[in-house]
């Protein structure tokens, strides 16, 4: 997901909702609805009047044309969920339909309008490939605050920078650089234009007429008969002739389906003047059928197991006139907010048993009152992903990684056998091996502890479980990559993988210092070798990656640290963002493919197409936005300058450090993501905080079947490849242009360390203790002399930190070959 700054309008803000319209309106003479849309002769049109069966009917003289091949009633679906979209709900001159989310079948069960592709809506200019003049129309009435970004309408796809095509309009919920709570409406025209509409904020139960109106070459969207020009230009726009429009659904986008009232939806194959726009906004107003209806219950509470110590969330969907009127019962005894969801954190034993139900009521009609559910408290522990085998070269790092679930708070107990399983020792902190909660990290293995088996035991309070896995380690298979100059740099501050990026040709893209090898994969593009690089003070080359080449390295938990973490590199764009329009992906280590359910997790750097960068945590979709220190250049990228880019998670903020300069630093959650799987039973806990950017690793998700976190070394769960020049799920345009040395560290590179790698130059480092002076550095050969001017050589056998006395005058340099 891409976002922009909000678009703003000088006019104030309007926010309306039915019942103040009609009294705004008073004053004008009531008008048909309808008559007035098909006066502009609409290519489809669909009243959603229908109160039962499978079909939306169209009510445009398209329908009653026999010249007209192309079908255009629209199908209902119900996904398997037979309560959405609601029909005959109140709407604009009598009924409209009710969309209300996943169902109890999860994230993949919800209901959507399906209207047939053809040239009634998506006509296409002389040339057969460009968009020709359209306008799409629809009143919406969101009624609840996205978890995620909702889709209302689409029609097109978006998986990928070369297949992302069509148009779609967002709702939008966390992560789109809003306040907590606040929500606009956003229109995506791929591939250039993302746009979110501020004067817009919305009003949940509120109704909003939007019209998308298209002239060929540029775009006006109206909400609420307000105008917001969308420039676009030419090859800004391409149209989908492949996919259906759905409504109350992203069927082909992947974000959330919509929660609320759809109705009065109509294209058009030409562009709705304002003048038209208006005349339907008014006399829609004006429209609206009184809302009346009582509270009614669509889908029941269900019964809950939930591990103590974690919140647990009982939901109830429920219809009627708003405002609606929640009372919640826990055994009989009334609790919790006047909401839709009842939140608390279970505790055993007081919770285990405790019954739940919840009274709905609005001013037209008695209180409905659920079915009695009841919350069963668990207090076992349950290893959802045990650690897996691996296998690591000699002096690589290595990484155990466990996901469990049980009651709160949980610990961890990391154990190490050398005699194949008969006996274990229990590991603490020691300088090779470091246990930090879910990981167990090894550095610098050796022969020596091939073999050997590492496990974990999880408490909680009330039980424990365990689980184990093996460690062989290899000798280094590759050709032996130089660690000379800047290189001798990097891998004195221990990363966990180092790409060099200096190989002469192959697919073989060789970790330096580890096991993590990468793949050179031209797809359909080109690799080219031996670029000069943009690093100081060194010959050593660069590759440069054309028409969708990347470098692909498997999923590892090492590339995937859960707790501080680094990820640097140099990179030279080609091209710019208004050269294409969209947005290029620099580096990616996240995981997404929603229609299995799984968590959305990981990150991406982008080259944005208002040239600069943007890092992107997930699933918050964080934007932190960054462009380098360059006023003679507006602070903007320039294709053929080499970029030094540090990202690093310190745990408290994500900082961007951009040619050695800190940047910008953005809050990180200030709460750990949680996701339970509650035995496996597949009914998913979930709470993080809404503070800061919310971030969950690649790979260290939750899946529908209730597994969640992978086993080490596995990356067919719920993990995805770290690429350079590609988001690992094809979405996106790729990068174009050189990058040379990148690498991933497991903890946050210091500000003194980041400038030292983008100066290409070993610091020295002199600390007074006592009588004597403490030298340290990175990497290089220690020389000295007894005059600035003087002869330097080598101080024989000095190693940092070396320790000398105090009483001469001597003055000290750093060789680095």
């Amino acid at each position: 997901m891409k976002t922009f700054p909000l678009a703003t309008n000088s006019l104030s803000r309007r926010l309306f909702t039915a019942a103040a319209l009609v009294l705004s309106l008073a004053g004008v003479k009531g008008a048909d609805y309808p008559a007035t849309v098909l006066a502009d002769n609409p290519s489809v049109y669909y009243r959603f009047e229908e109160t039962s069966g499978g079909t939306a009917f169209n009510s445009a003289t398209s329908e009653t044309n026999s010249s007209n091949p192309y079908p255009t009633d629209a199908t209902i679906f119900e996904n398997g969920e037979l309560t959405s979209p609601l029909l005959g709900e109140p709407g604009i001159d009598t009924n409209s339909f009710l969309f209300i989310g996943p169902g109890p079948g999860g994230a993949g069960d919800y209901g959507y309008v399906d209207i047939p592709e053809s040239p009634l809506i998506t006509p296409l200019a002389a040339d057969g490939v460009s968009a020709a003049p359209f306008s799409a129309e629809l009143w919406v009435q969101p009624n609840a605050y996205p978890a995620n970004w909702s889709v209302p309408i689409v029609q097109g796809r978006n998986d990928g920078g070369a297949n992302a095509n069509g148009w779609n309009v967002y709702v939008s919920g966390p992560g789109a650089g809003n306040l907590a709570g606040q929500s606009y409406f956003y229109l995506d025209m791929r591939p250039s234009v993302f746009s979110g509409f501020g004067d817009f904020l919305i009003s949940f139960g509120s109704w909003y007429h939007l019209v998308l109106s298209y002239d060929g070459t540029n775009a006006v969207f109206y909400i609420n008969s307000v105008a917001h020009a969308i420039p676009i230009g030419p090859g800004g726009f391409v149209p989908n002739t492949a996919n259906d429009a759905n409504i109350g659904s992203g069927q082909t986008i992947g974000w959330l389906p919509f929660i609320g009232g759809v109705d009065e939806v109509a294209f058009y194959t030409n562009a709705l003047t304002a003048a038209q726009v208006s005349s339907h906004y008014t006399v829609g107003t004006n429209s609206f059928r009184p809302a009346n209806k009582p509270a009614g219950i669509v889908t029941d509470l269900p019964a809950l197991t939930n591990f103590s110590g974690v919140p647990v969330t009982f939901n109830i969907a429920a219809s009627g006139t708003p405002p609606l009127t929640f009372t919640w019962l826990s055994n009989s005894v009334p609790v919790g907010p006047n909401a839709d969801a009842f939140t608390f954190t279970a505790a055993y034993p007081g919770n285990n048993g405790a019954t739940v139900q919840v009274i709905v009521s609005n001013a037209f009609g008695p209180p409905v009152t659920s079915s009695i559910v009841t919350l069963t408290v668990a207090t076992n522990v349950n290893i959802a992903s045990a650690p897996g085998p691996i296998t690591r070269n000699v002096g690589s790092h290595a990484a155990f990684h466990v996901g469990a679930d049980g009651a709160i708070p949980l610990s961890y107990q990391w154990s190490v056998s050398t005699d194949n399983g008969s006996t274990f020792t229990p590991i603490s902190a020691a300088t090779n091996s470091t246990a930090t909660n879910e990981t167990l990290w090894l550095s610098n293995v050796q022969l020596a502890q091939s073999g050997n088996i590492y496990s974990v035991t999880v408490s909680d309070s009330f039980a424990s479980a365990s689980a184990s896995a093996s460690l062989i380690v290899q000798p280094r298979q590759d050709p032996v990559v130089p660690l000379n100059g800047v290189a001798a740099i990097i891998a004195a501050d221990d990363p966990v993988a180092y790409w060099r990026l200096d190989e002469t040709g192959g697919t073989l893209a060789e970790d330096a210092v580890g096991t993590f090898d990468g793949t050179y994969t031209p797809n359909s593009g080109t690799i080219t070798y031996g670029v000069t690089s943009g690093i100081p003070h060194t010959s050593d080359p660069a590759i440069t990656l054309a028409g969708g080449a990347t470098i692909q390295v498997p999923w590892a938990p090492e590339l995937n640290p859960d707790t501080a973490w680094t990820v640097e590199t140099w990179v030279n764009p080609s091209s710019l963002g208004q050269n294409g329009g969209d947005y290029r992906l620099v580096l990616s280590s996240e995981y997404n493919d929603q229609s299995v359910g799984y968590a959305y997790n990981g990150w991406y750097l982008y080259q944005q197409p208002g040239n600069n960068f943007a890092f992107v945590t997930q699933p918050g979709n964080a934007f932190i936005t960054a462009g380098p220190s360059d006023p003679a250049h507006g602070n903007q990228l320039v294709a053929g300058n080499w970029y030094h880019v540090v990202i690093t998670d310190d745990t408290t903020n994500f900082n961007i450090y951009i040619n050695g300069v800190i940047i910008t630093a953005f809050p990180v959650a200030t709460a750990s993501y949680v996701a339970y799987d509650n035995q496996g039973d597949g009914q998913l806990t979930t709470a993080f905080t809404t503070a800061g950017a919310q971030f969950i690793p690649n790979g260290d998700g939750i899946n529908p079947d209730g597994i969640g976190g992978l086993p080490s070394g596995d990356n067919s769960d719920d993990g995805g490849n770290f690429v350079i020049g590609q988001r690992d799920d094809g979405a996106f345009g790729t990068f174009l242009g050189s990058v040379d040395d990148t690498a991933i560290y497991r903890y946050a590179l210091r500000a003194d360390q980041v400038a030292s790698h983008y100066a290409a130059a070993a610091r020295l480092h002199i600390a007074k203790s006592g009588s004597n002076v403490v030298l340290t550095w990175p990497a290089g050969i220690l020389q000295s002399a007894s005059s600035i001017s003087g002869i330097f050589a080598n101080v024989p056998g000095a190693a940092s930190p070396y320790t000398t006395s105090a009483s001469a005058t001597t003055f000290y340099r750093l060789l680095v070959p």
